[in-house]
């Protein structure tokens, strides 16, 4: 074996010609896996000869035959593939016409068109593990029972093995072939009576149950749909339950057990297909903007309620939304703090990208004031120092918040809070590992330093100290400090009224909260406070 193709070629031969059983090429495909890890994976024609499987003048006659043959294969249609992606809910047709499009596009220019399945994983629609499953389970055709003659429509089973009949319990054949039944000692198969796509749902559905029961860990799931996306190159279709059974991630036990809830059945009702992610049955919506919307959901594995963020559809065709999307979903489930809203999952399913939080009983601080208005100084200095907190734990992990504001900070019903809306984070100059280019200034005008608005590239902990002072500013006042009826006229406003901080002539507290303020929302930098532990400290000093 030369190429990987060889080894695609002979692991689908071995199987077509009943040559090797599933298990043996299975046992030798994880052999493989393995010993890619050390850095020294043998070839599939070296393994299956070694253990017995193969013999060389077999091998060697399989190799020969693939010379003959090559470019007698037929390949599905590139109008094909976005048909299945799409039929298979993974993919919106919208999305595919649009790289259909940039297809034409490139190949008027002049440039080399990718396939349409690598563009739409280049473009952050679909995975290639799902792009491969999707193509590995269409190849089907219709079985027939032989003794009630329901028929189903189904993919070939592996060499060796055999369908039966989920109604009668009878040997399957194909329909209107003749081809007999495989014989009575064959390995039988609970995947077999599951027509169309309803196997891409049951792993959905496992996968679901793993993670919300913690029985795998990401990395462990992502590996197994690794392992799945490359054996259904060598014409293997395994479930990913038995991929996590051989992987030693579940035991036999806990596999038998999860197979007994019969997720074929949960994933035929109509409940499951209606599902945006599969495995959150959604509730209400919570809140809604410009770039995403939060809703309160069930887990329906026992996890109990949930958050569910999803990016708008037209977020999705742009990249640098996704990006954003995608790492405020990495950092939640990065942090572990009590005062920051903890990630549980996130992906991208039926054509969404999502990210799976922990419920917080209760309201933003946004709604809080523009319900009750100003906060009493006591419970305004509590929140503000929970909020230094969360932005202590923050920088003490390298980054920068950088739209601190009430809008982004939840209150249960038990008056503590938790910081959330990480999009707009970056790693602190300092920790990272290149100096920061300058770049367009982001965050809520009104809420953002005067060194932020510049634009500068030194950019550190002072901006989130500032962004801190104006939001206890806002819980004392009830009102943010600058106004306008745009984000323009806002910034116009902070920058032409001319005062070193907000007018405080309209704060009602004692002086030693004033001072804390005045020195939170210095305009240099330099007269704040050095970190959010001295911020912690000032406001512990304060007599309220």
């Amino acid at each position: 074996m030369k190429t990987p193709e060889d080894d695609f070629h002979l692991g689908q031969a071995v199987l077509e010609q009943k040559i090797v059983s599933r298990e043996a090429l299975l046992e030798c495909l994880f052999l493989m896996a393995q010993e890619r890890r050390s850095g020294q994976p043998r070839p599939l024609g070296v393994l299956l000869v070694s253990r017995g499987h193969l013999t060389q003048d077999e091998l060697d006659d399989i190799l020969a035959a693939r010379v003959t043959a090559a470019g007698s294969t037929s390949t599905v249609s590139e109008a094909e593939v976005g048909r299945l992606l799409v039929a298979a809910g993974l993919i919106s047709k919208e999305n595919v016409e649009e790289c259909v499009k940039l297809q034409e596009e490139m190949r008027s220019s002049g440039k080399l068109a990718p396939p349409l399945g690598e563009l739409v994983v280049h473009r952050g629609y679909v995975t290639e593990g799902q792009v491969n499953r999707v193509l590995a389970y269409q190849r089907k055709v219709t079985f027939a029972c032989g003794s009630c003659g329901i028929r189903v429509s189904a993919v070939l089973p592996p060499p060796g093995s055999r369908y039966r009949c989920k109604k009668c319990g009878g040997l399957m054949a194909v329909a209107g072939t003749g081809v007999p039944a495989p014989p009575p000692d064959a390995l039988s198969l609970k995947e077999a009576e599951r027509g169309e796509d309803t196997q891409i749902e049951v792993d959905r559905a496992a996968a679901a149950y793993l993670k919300q029961k913690n029985l795998v860990r990401r990395d462990q799931l992502r590996e197994g749909q690794r392992y799945q996306m490359e054996f259904a190159r060598y014409g293997l279709v395994v479930p990913l339950l038995e991929l996590m059974r051989r992987m030693g991630v579940i035991s036999l036990r806990q596999a038998q057990e999860i197979e007994a809830m019969d997720l074929g059945k949960i994933v035929r009702d109509p409940d499951w297909r209606a599902q945006a992610i599969p495995g959150y049955r959604l509730i209400s919506r919570i809140a809604s903007g410009g770039f995403a919307v939060i809703w309160t959901a069930e887990a329906l594995f026992g996890s109990g309620r949930v958050a569910v963020k999803m990016l708008h559809p037209e977020r999705s065709k742009d990249p640098r939304s996704v990006a954003r999307f995608e790492w405020e979903a990495m950092l939640l489930r990065r942090f572990q703090s009590p005062r920051i809203v903890r990630g549980i999952d996130h992906g991208f399913e039926r054509g969404t990208h999502f990210m799976i939080m922990e419920y917080i009983d209760g309201n933003s601080l946004g709604q809080a004031l523009a319900e009750v208005g100003a906060f009493p100084v006591r419970d305004a200095v509590r929140i503000t120092r929970q909020v230094a907190e969360a932005l202590a734990y923050l920088h003490g992990q390298g980054y920068l918040h950088r739209d601190v504001k009430p809008d982004n900070v939840l209150l249960d019903n038990a008056g503590n809070v938790k910081l959330c809306d990480l999009g707009f984070a970056v790693p602190i100059p300092k920790h990272a590992a290149e100096k920061s280019k300058t770049e367009t200034a982001v965050g809520t005008a009104g809420y953002m330093s005067p060194e932020t608005m510049s634009g500068k590239s030194a950019v550190k902990v002072g901006a989130d100290i500032y962004s801190l002072g104006i939001h206890f500013y806002a819980l004392l006042t009830g009102h943010e400090p600058y106004s306008g009826a745009s984000s323009q006229e806002v910034v116009t406003d902070q920058i032409e009224s001319g005062a070193p901080v907000p007018n405080l002539m309209v704060v009602n507290a004692p002086p030693g909260v004033i001072q804390l303020l005045k020195k939170l929302m210095h305009p240099d930098p330099n007269r704040r406070f050095g970190t959010m532990d001295d911020v912690i400290q000032a406001i512990d000093a304060l007599a309220v």
